[in-house]
């Protein structure tokens, strides 16, 4: 590599860590602000803690543009100065400067391709972790943010007035009912001045200490017991109110893998297994044998194995589609940059980026949908963006060869 490729390989290299900084800091101080404004549990010291998980979801979206933005500012700024025209006039072509660049940017691509199938997803769900691995934290969190605990799978509603550190002040726990129609209401409710809660993960446990309690009973049965008149225990359901179940995008590709051969072999045997089985009963005439109600639930899981298989296809696509993506945005800013040469720089990143943004964007977005609906395969779906800036690359070219 001669001295100009030196130089041209490290100035793309200073501008993209440059914007990478400034544009990952905006972006994760606006998805903490988002999220402490949405849900409201977001504490000082959970805010600290969250931040380091968060920098790696943010790389899909901030490498590629803050790649487009290096490539175009820094060719922009040499063929402004003449430079292209210089290396044109030593006979050599332009592609001996945009070489260095592309290769540059193939390293980066491999690298987000690498760390989208392992380390993002894996710290998207460690940040998920971070904020509601303590159950009992989290109990309180909502606590403290609603004055309520209201979860339909749990025995009991709980109402405060206020909350300090752990200690629940004026609380009312209505112990949930049915009435014969099946509607809601309640069997008992219990008073407390003030209350805490002592979860036992062991024994899926609650341990209610009561302080100044009062009891009133509605029912008929008592349905509710306090222990030495100051302790209520309530069991922990087995729900998914505070579950750490992973989202499709938390799947490291691994486990993606997996999932997938998972889904296909039901998807393989279960509706098969049910045909041949009605099939025997049918051709045998034993109609009345037949659980429909077990046919009708091979074809439900069905659907649904096959939701799974779609969901996660198009997530396996969309991290390739994204990372090679952000090649195709070096391949054009590069020739964009040379091109608006005598306009400011920003002229040209803004000319690169409007038509990603509108296009771009929206098209892999369209294809997402596409890929979990399984109106198409994920494996086209996902790349017609990126076909597009193929195609606009292999148009602008020609124009800078001719420069």
């Amino acid at each position: 590599m001669n001295i100009l490729q030196r130089y041209v390989s490290g100035e793309v290299l200073r501008a993209f860590l440059l914007s990478l900084l400034t544009m990952t800091t905006i972006f994760v101080l606006f998805m903490v602000a988002a999220e402490a404004m949405r849900s409201r549990l977001l504490s000082p010291q959970d805010i600290a803690h969250l931040i380091p998980y968060v920098i790696p979801s943010t790389l899909p979206y901030t490498m590629p543009v803050s790649l487009l933005f290096a490539v175009t500012v820094v060719y922009g700024r040499i063929a402004g100065d003449n430079e292209i025209i210089a290396v044109k006039s030593a006979g050599l072509s332009v592609m001996t400067v945009i070489w260095p660049t592309l290769f540059l940017a193939m390293i980066l691509c491999g690298f987000l391709l690498h760390v989208s199938r392992g380390w993002i997803p894996r710290s998207a769900h460690n940040a998920k972790l971070v904020l509601f691995k303590d159950l009992e934290d989290t109990f309180y969190k909502f606590l403290k943010r609603d004055r309520e605990f209201n979860n339909p799978n749990w025995p009991f509603l709980i109402k405060v007035r206020d909350v300090e550190g752990k200690i629940m002040k004026d609380a009312t726990f209505n112990k949930r009912a049915k009435n014969k129609d099946n509607s809601d209401t309640y069997s008992a409710t219990i008073f407390a001045k003030r209350a805490q809660l002592d979860f036992d993960d062991k024994e899926k446990m609650v341990r209610v200490h009561l302080d100044q309690a009062e009891f009133q009973n509605y029912g008929k049965d008592d349905d509710v017991a306090i222990i030495n008149g100051n302790i209520l225990e309530i069991p922990i359901p087995q729900d998914r109110q505070f579950a750490m179940e992973k989202s499709i995008q938390e799947y490291p590709n691994e486990e993606i893998e997996q999932e997938l051969i998972k889904a296909r072999r039901k998807i393989a045997t279960d509706r098969k297994q049910q045909a041949i089985t009605v099939g025997f009963q049918f051709a045998t005439g034993r109609l009345d044998d037949v659980k429909w109600a077990e046919v009708q639930r091979a074809f439900i899981e069905h659907t649904y194995w096959q939701s799974r298989v779609d969901q996660f296809e198009t997530e396996k696509q969309l991290r390739t589609s994204m990372a090679f993506g952000s090649l195709l945005f070096v391949i054009l800013g590069a020739p964009v940059g040379i091109l608006f040469a005598k306009r400011d720089f920003l002229s040209a990143f803004i000319s690169c980026f409007v038509p990603i943004i509108t296009l771009y964007y929206p098209l892999m977005l369209f294809g997402v949908n596409l890929g979990k609906e399984g109106s198409m395969e994920p494996a086209r779906a996902l790349w017609i963006g990126n076909l597009v800036l193929a195609m606009l690359s292999v148009w602008v070219y020609p124009k800078i060869i001719r420069h």
